[in-house]
């Protein structure tokens, strides 16, 4: 069975963890593969622990897929590395790396969305 590593970067705000529970389970439902998720900072699982987490159950194919929206040092550097380090230990896995988000059409709709509905007046 093939896994999907959803990755967001991890926050101290206490909602980070739910946010991103409630992503990979709804995404999970959407593409009928078993979906995990793992935080490059602050928030645990980190990317080693769900990786590890995945192997363990006997999954030897992941795709990582980053909640980011640019490719910054994170995704260039970062995640890449932890990634080749789980890969020089568990040389029997298939892990490939998905981009980010990006520029995408329906962010645009989702900004509208945003911008019509979610804010808040600084005083």
């Amino acid at each position: 069975m093939e896994a999907v590593l959803l990755i967001g970067h991890g926050s101290k705000e206490d909602t980070t963890v739910e946010v991103l529970k409630k992503i990979a389970k709804d995404l999970e439902k959407s593409i009928e593969k078993k979906v995990f998720y793992a935080f490059l900072d602050f928030n645990t699982p980190n990317i080693g622990e769900a990786l590890n987490d995945i192997y363990e159950k006997g999954m030897k194919k992941v795709t990582v897929l980053p909640y980011f929206l640019f490719s910054g040092i994170h995704i260039k550097k970062d995640i890449p590395q932890i990634l080749k380090s789980f890969k020089k230990s568990h040389s029997d896995m298939f892990i490939e790396f998905a981009s980010p988000i990006d520029y995408h059409p329906l962010m645009i709709e989702i900004l509208k969305e945003k911008l019509n509905r979610d804010r808040e007046i600084i005083e």
